[in-house]
């Protein structure tokens, strides 16, 4: 084969592949079926976290849904600058084994919607100062009840002047 056909293939099986890593997940490419309008489930209690947190869950089920077309996000803080979230299922009353935050995860659901099954995290990374240097945006889609990581992008915070 002759070498400039050989390059001419490489470059356009490498253009696509490049490009479909620098691309941001988009809600639209994760649509729900519909979104649950029907009676709102009691909450499951048979879950322990659910049973431990069950008047900000019961709270949240009387809100609409926010998040892949029957899920409320609920969030509640758990320290100083500590915050959790979890999901409530407003079809099922169940808790979405998924949450955010605590101790041990730190991101912040930063956006959903209630036709898309995608999810936005951040988490900032603070310097020796103290100070934001670097944001983590991971993005996870509900699959199966689960949710599943599919991208992690990691750019410098923006400073701002003072």
């Amino acid at each position: 084969m002759n070498k400039y056909l050989i390059i001419l293939f490489s470059a356009l099986i490498a253009i696509p592949i490049a490009h479909a890593k620098n691309t941001v997940p988009q809600f639209s490419d994760y649509p729900v079926k519909s979104v649950y309008k029907g009676k709102t489930a009691q909450l499951d209690i048979s879950d322990p976290s659910a049973n431990m947190f069950r008047t900000r869950l019961r709270d949240a089920l009387k809100e609409k849904p926010d998040f892949a077309g029957e899920y409320v996000t609920t969030m509640w803080g758990c320290g100083a600058s500590c915050r959790m979230y979890s999901f409530v299922n407003k079809r099922t009353g169940q808790l979405l084994a998924d949450g955010f935050g605590g101790e041990a995860r730190t991101e912040d659901v930063v956006a959903t919607r209630v036709n898309s099954r995608l999810l936005v995290t951040q988490e900032e990374h603070m310097d020796q100062n103290y100070e934001v240097d670097q944001v983590t945006t991971r993005f996870y889609v509900l699959e199966k009840n689960r949710l599943r990581l599919i991208k992690t992008m990691v750019r410098p915070a923006v400073k701002t002047q003072q």
